[in-house]
Protein backbone atom coordinates (compact mmCIF):
# COMPACT_ATOMS: atom_id res chain seq x y z
CA UNK A 1 0.00 0.00 0.00
CA UNK A 2 1.13 3.56 -0.79
CA UNK A 3 0.28 5.93 2.04
CA UNK A 4 0.36 9.68 2.57
CA UNK A 5 0.50 10.41 6.29
CA UNK A 6 -0.46 13.95 7.35
CA UNK A 7 1.42 15.43 4.39
CA UNK A 8 1.73 19.19 4.51
CA UNK A 9 3.29 21.50 1.94
CA UNK A 10 3.15 25.28 2.06
CA UNK A 11 4.32 27.82 -0.51
CA UNK A 12 4.52 31.17 1.25
CA UNK A 13 1.06 31.81 2.66
CA UNK A 14 -0.53 29.15 0.42
CA UNK A 15 -1.11 25.78 2.09
CA UNK A 16 -1.12 23.50 -0.95
CA UNK A 17 -1.44 20.23 0.97
CA UNK A 18 -2.98 20.48 4.41
CA UNK A 19 -2.19 17.40 6.54
CA UNK A 20 -3.42 14.96 3.90
CA UNK A 21 -3.70 11.32 4.92
CA UNK A 22 -4.82 8.82 2.30
CA UNK A 23 -3.83 5.37 1.08
CA UNK A 24 -3.71 3.80 -2.36
CA UNK A 25 -3.61 0.13 -3.29
CA UNK A 26 -6.20 -1.33 -0.94
CA UNK A 27 -6.16 -4.24 -3.38
CA UNK A 28 -3.97 -5.16 -6.34
CA UNK A 29 -4.88 -3.25 -9.47
CA UNK A 30 -6.96 -0.67 -7.63
CA UNK A 31 -7.91 2.24 -9.89
CA UNK A 32 -8.11 5.49 -7.92
CA UNK A 33 -8.94 8.89 -9.36
CA UNK A 34 -8.01 12.15 -7.64
CA UNK A 35 -10.50 14.91 -8.39
CA UNK A 36 -10.97 18.48 -7.27
CA UNK A 37 -11.18 22.04 -8.58
CA UNK A 38 -8.11 23.88 -9.83
CA UNK A 39 -5.81 24.70 -6.94
CA UNK A 40 -7.13 21.86 -4.78
CA UNK A 41 -3.64 20.40 -4.28
CA UNK A 42 -3.88 17.39 -6.59
CA UNK A 43 -0.56 17.81 -8.39
CA UNK A 44 1.21 18.85 -5.19
CA UNK A 45 0.08 15.62 -3.54
CA UNK A 46 1.37 13.56 -6.47
CA UNK A 47 4.67 15.49 -6.42
CA UNK A 48 5.04 14.72 -2.72
CA UNK A 49 4.32 11.03 -3.25
CA UNK A 50 6.86 10.74 -6.06
CA UNK A 51 9.57 12.81 -4.39
CA UNK A 52 9.58 15.80 -6.74
CA UNK A 53 8.68 17.85 -3.67
CA UNK A 54 9.67 17.32 -0.05
CA UNK A 55 6.93 17.77 2.55
CA UNK A 56 7.17 20.37 5.28
CA UNK A 57 5.81 17.68 7.58
CA UNK A 58 4.30 14.23 7.36
CA UNK A 59 5.56 11.14 5.58
CA UNK A 60 5.18 8.88 2.55
CA UNK A 61 5.12 5.14 3.23
CA UNK A 62 5.24 2.42 0.58
CA UNK A 63 4.62 -1.20 1.53
CA UNK A 64 5.43 -0.39 5.14
CA UNK A 65 8.69 1.45 4.39
CA UNK A 66 9.12 5.18 4.98
CA UNK A 67 10.30 6.64 1.64
CA UNK A 68 9.84 10.32 2.51
CA UNK A 69 13.53 11.11 1.95
CA UNK A 70 14.08 8.64 -0.88
CA UNK A 71 15.20 10.20 -4.18
CA UNK A 72 12.66 10.14 -7.04
CA UNK A 73 14.78 7.81 -9.18
CA UNK A 74 15.14 5.38 -6.28
CA UNK A 75 11.35 5.40 -5.84
CA UNK A 76 11.04 4.42 -9.51
CA UNK A 77 13.32 1.43 -9.03
CA UNK A 78 11.37 0.54 -5.88
CA UNK A 79 8.12 0.42 -7.89
CA UNK A 80 6.65 3.94 -7.68
CA UNK A 81 6.43 5.38 -11.20
CA UNK A 82 4.89 8.54 -12.57
CA UNK A 83 3.61 9.56 -16.00
CA UNK A 84 3.35 13.32 -16.59
CA UNK A 85 0.59 15.28 -18.32
CA UNK A 86 2.99 16.26 -21.10
CA UNK A 87 3.98 13.14 -23.03
CA UNK A 88 7.56 12.07 -22.27
CA UNK A 89 8.76 9.96 -25.20
CA UNK A 90 11.79 10.04 -27.49
CA UNK A 91 10.30 11.51 -30.66
CA UNK A 92 13.17 10.50 -32.94
CA UNK A 93 13.08 6.86 -31.86
CA UNK A 94 10.65 4.15 -32.96
CA UNK A 95 7.90 2.88 -30.70
CA UNK A 96 9.86 -0.34 -30.10
CA UNK A 97 13.03 1.58 -29.26
CA UNK A 98 11.13 3.75 -26.78
CA UNK A 99 9.68 0.75 -24.95
CA UNK A 100 13.00 -1.08 -25.11
CA UNK A 101 14.70 1.89 -23.47
CA UNK A 102 12.29 1.74 -20.54
CA UNK A 103 12.76 -2.01 -20.08
CA UNK A 104 16.54 -1.65 -20.26
CA UNK A 105 16.41 1.15 -17.72
CA UNK A 106 14.60 -1.15 -15.30
CA UNK A 107 17.15 -3.89 -16.01
CA UNK A 108 20.00 -1.36 -15.71
CA UNK A 109 21.28 -2.40 -19.15
CA UNK A 110 20.94 0.84 -21.11
CA UNK A 111 24.56 0.77 -22.26
CA UNK A 112 23.92 -2.43 -24.21
CA UNK A 113 20.79 -1.28 -26.05
CA UNK A 114 22.39 -1.52 -29.51
CA UNK A 115 23.26 -5.22 -29.26
CA UNK A 116 19.94 -6.55 -28.07
CA UNK A 117 18.84 -9.15 -30.55
CA UNK A 118 21.66 -11.59 -29.86
CA UNK A 119 22.29 -10.85 -26.20
CA UNK A 120 18.99 -9.86 -24.63
CA UNK A 121 16.20 -12.08 -25.91
CA UNK A 122 14.38 -11.73 -22.59
CA UNK A 123 14.34 -7.95 -22.94
CA UNK A 124 12.85 -8.26 -26.42
CA UNK A 125 10.22 -10.68 -25.10
CA UNK A 126 9.17 -8.12 -22.49
CA UNK A 127 9.05 -5.40 -25.13
CA UNK A 128 6.87 -7.54 -27.40
CA UNK A 129 4.53 -8.34 -24.51
CA UNK A 130 4.07 -4.67 -23.63
CA UNK A 131 3.54 -3.62 -27.23
CA UNK A 132 0.78 -6.21 -27.61
CA UNK A 133 -0.93 -5.33 -24.33
CA UNK A 134 -1.09 -1.64 -25.24
CA UNK A 135 -2.10 -2.29 -28.84
CA UNK A 136 1.11 -0.74 -30.09
CA UNK A 137 2.56 -3.75 -31.91
CA UNK A 138 1.28 -2.49 -35.27
CA UNK A 139 3.14 0.79 -34.64
CA UNK A 140 6.37 -0.83 -33.43
CA UNK A 141 8.49 0.40 -36.37
CA UNK A 142 6.92 3.88 -36.50
CA UNK A 143 8.82 6.91 -35.27
CA UNK A 144 7.13 8.28 -32.14
CA UNK A 145 6.86 11.81 -33.55
CA UNK A 146 4.53 10.53 -36.29
CA UNK A 147 1.94 9.03 -33.93
CA UNK A 148 -1.46 10.57 -33.11
CA UNK A 149 -1.58 12.17 -29.67
CA UNK A 150 -3.66 9.41 -28.10
CA UNK A 151 -1.25 6.75 -29.33
CA UNK A 152 1.69 8.79 -28.07
CA UNK A 153 0.03 8.92 -24.65
CA UNK A 154 -0.39 5.14 -24.67
CA UNK A 155 3.29 4.80 -25.62
CA UNK A 156 4.20 7.03 -22.67
CA UNK A 157 2.19 4.86 -20.28
CA UNK A 158 3.49 1.67 -21.90
CA UNK A 159 7.03 2.88 -21.17
CA UNK A 160 6.00 3.44 -17.57
CA UNK A 161 4.90 -0.19 -17.40
CA UNK A 162 8.30 -1.14 -18.78
CA UNK A 163 9.67 0.05 -15.45
CA UNK A 164 7.55 -2.63 -13.73
CA UNK A 165 5.64 -0.38 -11.32
CA UNK A 166 3.62 -1.51 -8.35
CA UNK A 167 2.10 1.98 -8.20
CA UNK A 168 1.64 4.21 -11.23
CA UNK A 169 0.64 7.86 -10.83
CA UNK A 170 -0.89 9.51 -13.89
CA UNK A 171 -1.49 13.21 -14.42
CA UNK A 172 -4.51 13.73 -16.71
CA UNK A 173 -3.71 10.96 -19.22
CA UNK A 174 -6.60 12.02 -21.46
CA UNK A 175 -5.64 15.73 -21.59
CA UNK A 176 -5.35 16.86 -25.20
CA UNK A 177 -6.62 13.51 -26.46
CA UNK A 178 -9.43 13.68 -29.00
CA UNK A 179 -12.89 12.61 -27.90
CA UNK A 180 -12.75 9.64 -30.27
CA UNK A 181 -9.50 8.40 -28.68
CA UNK A 182 -10.23 9.16 -25.02
CA UNK A 183 -12.15 6.05 -24.07
CA UNK A 184 -9.75 3.74 -25.89
CA UNK A 185 -6.78 5.29 -24.08
CA UNK A 186 -8.27 5.03 -20.59
CA UNK A 187 -9.80 1.60 -21.27
CA UNK A 188 -6.40 0.26 -22.33
CA UNK A 189 -4.65 1.70 -19.27
CA UNK A 190 -7.32 0.35 -16.93
CA UNK A 191 -7.30 -3.09 -18.54
CA UNK A 192 -3.52 -3.50 -18.38
CA UNK A 193 -3.43 -2.15 -14.82
CA UNK A 194 -5.98 -4.73 -13.69
CA UNK A 195 -4.22 -7.53 -15.55
CA UNK A 196 -0.82 -6.64 -14.11
CA UNK A 197 -2.11 -5.86 -10.61
CA UNK A 198 -0.71 -2.31 -10.76
CA UNK A 199 -2.39 0.31 -8.58
CA UNK A 200 -3.04 3.43 -10.65
CA UNK A 201 -3.62 6.85 -9.13
CA UNK A 202 -4.91 9.30 -11.73
CA UNK A 203 -5.57 13.03 -11.66
CA UNK A 204 -8.55 13.54 -13.95
CA UNK A 205 -10.99 16.36 -14.78
CA UNK A 206 -13.30 14.39 -17.08
CA UNK A 207 -15.99 13.15 -14.71
CA UNK A 208 -17.41 10.74 -17.28
CA UNK A 209 -14.04 8.98 -17.33
CA UNK A 210 -13.94 8.94 -13.53
CA UNK A 211 -17.46 7.53 -13.22
CA UNK A 212 -16.75 4.86 -15.80
CA UNK A 213 -13.45 3.52 -14.53
CA UNK A 214 -12.80 4.40 -10.87
CA UNK A 215 -12.79 1.83 -8.10
CA UNK A 216 -12.45 4.74 -5.70
CA UNK A 217 -12.52 8.52 -5.94
CA UNK A 218 -10.49 10.82 -3.68
CA UNK A 219 -11.72 14.43 -3.73
CA UNK A 220 -9.45 17.30 -2.68
CA UNK A 221 -10.42 20.87 -1.89
CA UNK A 222 -8.16 23.66 -0.63
CA UNK A 223 -5.35 21.18 0.03
CA UNK A 224 -7.41 18.80 2.18
CA UNK A 225 -9.41 15.63 1.64
CA UNK A 226 -13.00 16.64 0.97
CA UNK A 227 -14.19 13.04 0.78
CA UNK A 228 -13.60 9.67 -0.80
CA UNK A 229 -15.58 6.65 -1.86
CA UNK A 230 -16.91 4.87 -4.93
CA UNK A 231 -17.85 6.98 -7.97
CA UNK A 232 -21.40 7.44 -6.70
CA UNK A 233 -20.13 10.28 -4.49
CA UNK A 234 -19.94 12.37 -7.66
CA UNK A 235 -23.73 12.17 -7.78
CA UNK A 236 -24.65 12.14 -4.09
CA UNK A 237 -22.24 14.68 -2.59
CA UNK A 238 -23.92 18.01 -3.34
CA UNK A 239 -20.96 20.09 -2.16
CA UNK A 240 -18.56 18.10 -4.33
CA UNK A 241 -20.85 18.55 -7.33
CA UNK A 242 -20.86 22.29 -6.70
CA UNK A 243 -17.07 22.41 -6.43
CA UNK A 244 -16.40 20.28 -9.51
CA UNK A 245 -19.27 21.12 -11.80
CA UNK A 246 -20.80 24.31 -10.49
CA UNK A 247 -24.01 22.38 -9.94
CA UNK A 248 -26.17 23.80 -7.20
CA UNK A 249 -28.32 21.57 -5.01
Amino acid sequence: MLEAKTLRKQFGSLVATNDVSVEFGRHDGEIVFIVGPNGAGKTTLVNLLTGLLSPDSGSVVMDGKDITRMAPEDRVHAGLVRSFQVVQVFDEMTVRENVRTAVLSKEKKLMSMFSLRDEHAEVERKVDDLLIKFGLDEHAAHVAAELPHGTRKLLDVCMSFGLEPDYLLLDEPTAGVSTSEKEYVIETIASVSKEEGVTTVTIEHDMDIVKGYADRVVALHQGAIHGQGDPSILETDDELRRLLLGVEK
